[in-house]
């Protein structure tokens, strides 16, 4: 008996497939095994008991040898679930004058097999007949099975005895087998989250490694940009020629304004994006300081932007000084004022607004390097720009796309 219960090879790999094939397996063979034997035990005693007997052994028999055959539980678990509804609530309607105190307990077995093996819906649907059926019964029936023609003899109890114990022992059967899939589960799921948790804990520090690794190659960048700014200055010091000096002096702004571009991203905790308000603060009024102006200058940002994704941070922020660094150059006699707003206008289109309040002291050429390079900058951006030049100073408006990533 305890090599008929082991669990043939089969093919399935998954805890759940693998449980639900040995449950099958093992009730088919406890069914095979007690109802032959009990068959057995009424056989020259009561013939319908003998029938009925043999038929769930018939049922139990033909399971267990397509299962060592086909070595899959699907098809026989929907052959065991029906033909054994069949065999048991053909028994409460066709047999008569007994009181039926086993069959409902037969068609609880029937159902819990089918919740497990074969799944919520065909378990409703089986729950739903077996529900049916025993209402029907209960309706219908049983005022007639109130009495017995006959009071039981000691082989009937004893055969009610073992029934009920055969079907006790099947439904704790079903218990220990959902309590052992539930701690199954369980410790899959613990198992799984401590695995979930050690690499969340290894991406964490890996991303804290990296973060940590690209600071210190924006700061290196910053260092190695701000050493070029100041070979810049010696050599601007020993040139005799102004405008030649001037030259440099823009070459020194275009490098300082990528040099601050990656001090502060060295300085931020989110480098995939910089704070671009607190960036145009701090590059006009670098821009301001290393000027040669005299006059005091007044700079407004407004900008509803807060961050702008690092492939378009260097152009915009070249684009910016460069309009700051004609400004400086070419525009204000007295006291000073810059206006600049970046504003989303939808979610892929934004707009530069830059003003200033000067009067250009030399008319614009759009032949010169500055204009030519803002030109490429807005291009580079994917806009478009326009000018205006008046009494009251210069005013672009530049169309710009996807600043965001």
């Amino acid at each position: 008996m305890l090599n008929l219960l082991k669990t043939p090879a089969n093919s399935y790999s998954d805890f759940y497939d693998i449980a639900r094939f040995s449950l099958a397996w093992k009730i088919n063979v406890i069914l095979a095994v007690s109802l032959f034997s009990i068959s057995i035990f009424f056989s020259f005693h009561n013939t319908t008991t003998f029938v009925q007997y043999f038929s769930g052994f018939v049922i139990a028999l033909t399971g267990v040898i397509y299962l060592y055959v086909t070595k899959k539980f699907v098809v026989v678990s929907y052959f065991i679930v029906f033909a054994s509804m069949a065999l048991v609530t053909s028994s409460l309607f066709f047999v008569k004058n007994i009181p039926h105190l086993i069959e409902p307990l037969w068609l609880i077995v029937i159902t819990i097999f089918a919740y497990f093996n074969l799944g919520q819906l065909v378990g409703n649907f089986v729950l739903f007949m077996v529900t049916c059926a025993i209402s029907l019964f209960y309706f219908l029936f049983l005022n007639s099975n109130e009495t017995l023609t006959e009071p039981y003899s000691q082989l009937d109890l004893i055969g009610l005895m073992i029934e009920f114990s055969l079907c006790m022992l099947i439904i704790g059967y079903f218990i220990y087998k959902f309590i052992q899939t539930t701690a199954y589960a369980e410790q899959r799921l613990r198992t799984a989250n401590q695995e979930l948790n050690r690499q969340n804990e290894l991406i964490r520090t890996q991303n804290e490694e990296k973060t940590v690794l690209l600071q210190e190659i924006h700061h290196r960048v910053k260092n190695n940009l701000q050493v070029i700014t100041s070979l810049l200055r010696l050599q601007q010091s020993e040139i005799k020629s102004e405008e030649t000096k001037v030259h440099f002096n823009d070459a020194i702004n275009r490098v300082m304004t990528m040099s601050l571009i990656h001090q502060k991203m060295y300085q931020e905790k989110n480098l995939s994006k910089i704070d671009i308000e607190d960036y145009f603060k701090t590059l006009i009024a670098d821009l301001i300081d290393s000027s040669s102006i005299q006059i005091p200058v007044e700079v407004s940002i407004q900008c509803n932007i807060e961050r702008v994704g690092q492939k378009a941070i260097v152009p915009l922020a070249l684009l910016v000084a460069e309009l700051v660094s004609n400004s400086l150059k070419h525009a204000f006699s007295d006291n000073g004022l810059i206006n600049l707003t970046l504003k989303a206008e939808t979610r892929e289109r934004f707009t530069l607004i830059y003003e200033d309040n000067g009067f250009w002291k030399q008319p614009s050429n759009n032949d010169t390097f500055g204009l030519q390079l803002i030109e490429a900058l807005t291009e580079q951006l994917e806009g478009q720009h326009t000018r205006t030049l008046s009494d009251r100073g210069t005013r672009y408006v530049i169309a710009l796309s996807n600043l965001e990533d």
